[in-house]
């Protein structure tokens, strides 16, 4: 490793896709994603997951963060306007390794503000850690903060269809 830490964000969609996205160094923010995208299709195995996450890890640092494009790469590449439109329908996992871990940051779909990050819930594993060790924690995220996401979005819906039948009323 040359550096001090790599980070990558990991999009999870509906079907359980994993869309990968490395950082690189920009000019503007430090370090920022890059336009880059790997996409790994469901089902996939354990080993497979974990091989996709080292690949968007090696990606990092590739080539500089386009500082000179306002529209970040997830929108991009769900061609979707809006950092938090680009990321409704997605669960975040954030990932940063060092030298000695991993840490695994889930994120909870504010749907005014997009993903938030949950430090109580934040996992850390060493590096290296043991196959299937990270995919079990990544697994575990997607399970629960996937079917939250949902949830919590079918609320925001009936709250926001409410609001609407309450001003048409009045």
């Amino acid at each position: 490793m040359e550096r001090e830490f790599y980070t990558i964000s990991v999009y999870v969609d509906k079907d359980e896709n994993l869309i990968g996205i490395p950082c690189g160094e920009s000019e503007q923010y430090g370090i920022a994603d890059i336009d880059t995208v790997l996409l790994l299709k469901a089902p996939y195995t354990a080993k497979e997951a974990e091989d996709f996450i080292e690949k968007v890890f090696d990606a990092c640092f590739t080539k500089k963060h386009n500082d000179e494009n306002p529209v970040s790469t997830i929108e991009r590449y769900t061609k979707k306007k809006g950092f938090v439109e680009a990321t409704s329908e997605l669960t975040l996992i954030s990932l940063v390794k060092t030298q000695n871990t991993y840490s695994i940051m889930p994120t909870f779909n504010d749907w005014e503000k997009g993903p938030l990050c949950i430090d109580d819930d934040e996992r850390i594993i060493a590096n290296p850690y043991k196959e299937g060790e990270l995919y079990e924690h990544i697994h575990d995220i997607i399970m629960v903060y996937m079917r939250a996401n949902a949830f919590y979005k079918e609320i925001a819906e009936i709250e926001q269809a409410k609001k609407n039948n309450n001003d048409i009323v009045q």
